[in-house]
């Protein structure tokens, strides 16, 4: 797929995409994961999600989007609160546990979508009066004044919850990631942060890594 985005707010997003991938449902991901909320809990005795480093990166984002980050958890946060309380966190797919791991571990929400079922360009912006989706949680998500992922047939994503159109399942064979990130996160970081999401991806979900870039502020890709 070639990508076509572009944005004008002024905050940062890590894109890339695997081509030739296997999504099972198999625990492979889901390992990672767990692995990795065990080990917040094992550096971070005890603590809340507000005390750990990294963690206002997203609240920054959030409050950029418009999107009140007290009221609407961030993902990324909502998974690190699950990991410091030793509640189950969800397996979906190996693909989705990819996913959840990375934000858990980078602590910035991200979305994946199967590119097959994305129509066309892609624009960040905000959402119109009545706009709204089926969303993973299988709720309508209002989308009138929040910011969103659009393509040529409508709505399908936003740093809150993503839409059934678009969502992963074993019938993928290849992927669209994007992480967010205010402008204050380092890009250096944020690219290191893709690449190392692209590189997980395809040791657990075999596949090629064919794009990775960077768009920030009022930049475009396409």
């Amino acid at each position: 797929m070639k990508i076509d985005f572009s944005l004008t707010l002024p905050i940062r997003t890590a894109l890339l995409t695997v081509s030739g991938i296997r999504v099972e449902e198999s625990p492979a991901g889901y390992r990672r994961l767990e692995a990795c909320a065990e080990a917040y809990r094992a550096r971070f005795p005890g603590a809340s999600p507000g005390s750990v480093p990294g963690i206002e990166y997203a609240r920054k984002l959030f409050r950029m989007l418009k999107i009140e980050p007290t009221r609407h958890r961030p993902s990324s946060e909502a998974l690190l609160n699950r990991a410091l309380k030793n509640k189950p966190l969800f397996s979906v797919n190996t693909l989705v546990d990819v996913g959840n791991w990375c934000s858990l571990d980078f602590l910035l929400p991200l979305g994946i979508y199967d590119t097959a079922k994305i129509i066309g360009k892609i624009i960040l912006r905000e959402g119109r009066e009545g706009e709204h989706y089926l969303g993973l949680n299988r709720r309508q998500v209002n989308l009138g004044g929040r910011y969103l992922l659009a393509d040529e047939q409508g709505p399908f994503g936003s740093p809150i919850t993503d839409s059934q159109r678009t969502c992963v399942d074993t019938g993928a064979r290849e992927t669209l990631c994007i992480i967010y990130a205010p402008l204050e996160y380092p890009e250096e970081q944020l690219e290191q942060n893709a690449r190392q999401m692209a590189r997980r991806i395809s040791e657990i979900c075999g596949g090629e890594i064919q794009f990775v870039n960077l768009v920030s502020g009022e930049e475009q890709v396409g």
